[in-house]
């Protein structure tokens, strides 16, 4: 699995929130979130099933820069789903 942070240079609220949906419906995604207020986002994937190109094709419309790529392993993705993870002061 992968992760990688974004910035957009050209996306709306609206289009962030269409495009979250779509790739939401992608099977090789895992977790998706785009924020057409601060023009940032993330998306975890899995590389096998949908290329790192695929995917910034996608999001090319929006003019996305590649911020951070980090490899998950699905221990890591499950536990920072945890909701007490996320209540800890990091």
């Amino acid at each position: 699995m992968k992760r990688i942070d974004f910035k957009f240079d050209k996306i709306t609220s609206d289009e962030a929130r269409e495009m979250q949906y779509k790739l939401s419906l992608d099977l090789a995604v895992y977790r998706v979130f785009i924020n057409g207020y601060s023009k940032t986002g993330y998306v975890i994937f899995d590389e096998a099933k949908l290329s790192k190109d695929k995917l910034l094709e996608m999001l090319k419309p929006f003019e996305p820069e590649v911020i951070s790529e980090k490899e998950l392993t699905p221990q890591e993705l499950i536990e920072s789903s945890l909701s007490w993870k996320n209540t800890l002061a990091a």
